[in-house]
């Protein structure tokens, strides 16, 4: 995988610029050296000083960035398809393929594959592998689409305080560049959907409606209607669990009724109805989903 400071170095170097004047009054030579290399991450904010020096936006350095880990994108696609369709058989290959490398890439593949494996009901994973993911969660300081995706299957072998704290972290960073990709922001939305049901089910509800209100301030596209569609059911839930049952209906009814008309395939919606029952008493439920023709 190839880290920002190599296409910050490119860039850099494309336009005839040298350390020292990249780097002045920002970090030092040696810093900054180190960063091209790889060998040292940077602040967040002190990329975006270095891009405005080499007059850079930031939306060109994702750009590039995704376009030249486009391979690394793909592989983790690979990888999820072979998930989603319950192939062991190819996700032990790629186990026993990662395993041979030594470089923190690889030992991060591994451990993603251990924890796809043990949600299929096969494998182990230790603790101290855990620690490490979340010790180099803890560090990153440039939350990419492979960092985002590979938390996204890490949360459900972390605790909820430390998965809260992490995604929290998350928000900060991300509220500094507006302009990340939309399937970023997509696994964004997923981080933040699975931790607060996880809040819902263990009865925090104050604090899943803290993470309800910081999702809506991440904000939408105005044509993003599944994300918006997503945000009324989770935020009718938590309001519904807080004993604020009228808006909570209300917002899982607007929820459902946009799905209805916008979907033909009953089974997401089926989903719904048994996910819901559990939260919600039957005459609730029977209001959510009057429109929907198969209650």
């Amino acid at each position: 995988m190839i880290q920002s400071g190599e296409i910050f170095h490119e860039l850099r170097k494309g336009k005839s610029i040298t350390l020292q004047e990249a780097g002045k009054d920002i970090v030092s030579v040696p810093f900054l050296s180190q960063f091209e290399r790889g060998l040292s991450d940077i602040s967040y904010s002190h990329l975006l000083k270095l891009l405005d020096r080499i007059k850079v936006k930031p939306s060109e350095f994702d750009y590039l960035f995704h376009q030249r880990n486009k391979k690394s994108d793909d592989s983790v696609m690979n990888l999820q398809e072979a998930y989603q369709s319950g192939n062991v058989t190819v996700l032990k290959q790629y186990l026993n393929l990662w395993h041979k490398g030594s470089d923190r890439y690889s030992k991060l593949q591994v451990i993603q594959l251990k924890m796809m494996l043990v949600t299929l009901g096969e494998g182990q994973i230790s603790k101290n592998e855990i620690t490490y993911l979340q010790e180099y969660f803890a560090k990153i300081e440039n939350w990419s689409f492979y960092e985002l995706y590979l938390f996204g299957h890490a949360m459900p072998f972390m605790d909820v305080k430390s998965a809260a704290s992490l995604v929290r972290v998350l928000t900060k960073k991300i509220n500094l560049y507006g302009n990340f990709r939309q399937d970023s922001f997509s696994i964004v939305f997923y981080l933040y959907n699975n931790l607060i049901l996880n809040l819902v089910a263990t009865g925090d509800f104050e604090q899943a409606m803290a993470f309800v209100n910081l999702l809506k301030n991440n904000g939408f596209s105005e044509r993003d209607y599944y994300h918006k569609t997503r945000y009324f059911s989770l935020e009718g839930l938590v309001k519904y669990k807080q004993n604020r049952k009228e808006e909570g209906v209300a917002l899982l009814k607007r929820s459902i009724d946009i799905t209805v008309l916008v979907m033909h395939d009953d089974h997401f919606i089926t989903n719904e109805f048994n996910f819901l029952k559990q939260y919600i008493t039957d005459t609730d439920l029977k209001k959510v989903f009057i429109n929907w023709n198969n209650l």
